[in-house]
């Protein structure tokens, strides 16, 4: 019997995560399992213009990191491991008004993943290069944000990510999160 909270967010058996936000919209919060445990916590630099912001387990290992590129004619974000080399960046697609679409790259440019979001980007289906569908995130307070409109009562978001390939490295599914987090629902970082 494995224990999820032994290898936290990098275990290979976890598929389904909790990734909820605290404190408006400043990055800061929580990484929970499908059991509701705390495996993980995002921290962001409050005074950073770059929406720096650290994955880390539960014990307090920094994981990975995710920042934004300043000089991009799109939002660009980087995804580096606790060593600083990257694992990826992502960009989003300019021109999608309703249906937002970001990919991810590697080192030398080439297109990994796709994330598709469904009408107003409430929810993703992250694809790999052979659009076989790797990962699902739903904006769980949707809602919340379309009655409300946001602003005054967005204190924070949330997000439940199911992974459908265990093999793949769960520093980038989460950190493509914190990217469309940041680059579809918080258009001011």
């Amino acid at each position: 019997m494995f224990n999820p909270g032994e290898m936290g967010l990098l275990n290979p058996e976890l598929d389904y995560f909790v990734m909820k936000e605290k404190w408006w919209d400043w990055g800061g919060g929580d990484v929970y399992d499908q059991k509701g445990s705390v495996i993980g916590r995002m921290h962001r630099r409050v005074l950073s213009i770059r929406a720096f912001t650290e994955v880390s387990n539960g014990d307090g290992s920094l994981l990975f990191s995710v920042e934004k590129k300043l000089i991009s004619m799109r939002p660009s974000y980087m995804i580096k491991d606790n060593q600083e080399s990257v694992l990826g960046r992502t960009n989003r697609k300019i021109l999608t008004l309703f249906r937002p679409q970001l990919w991810l790259e590697d080192e030398s440019g080439s297109k990994t993943l796709e994330a598709q979001g469904n009408l107003l980007g409430r929810n993703f289906e992250i694809r790999n290069s052979e659009n076989t569908v790797i990962a699902q995130v739903g904006k769980s307070d949707f809602f919340r944000d379309l009655v409300l409109g946001g602003g005054l009562f967005d204190f924070s978001d949330s997000y439940a990510v199911k992974v459908f390939d265990k093999g793949l490295d769960k520093r980038l599914i989460l950190g493509f999160v914190i990217a469309i987090d940041n680059s579809v629902h918080d258009k001011n970082k």
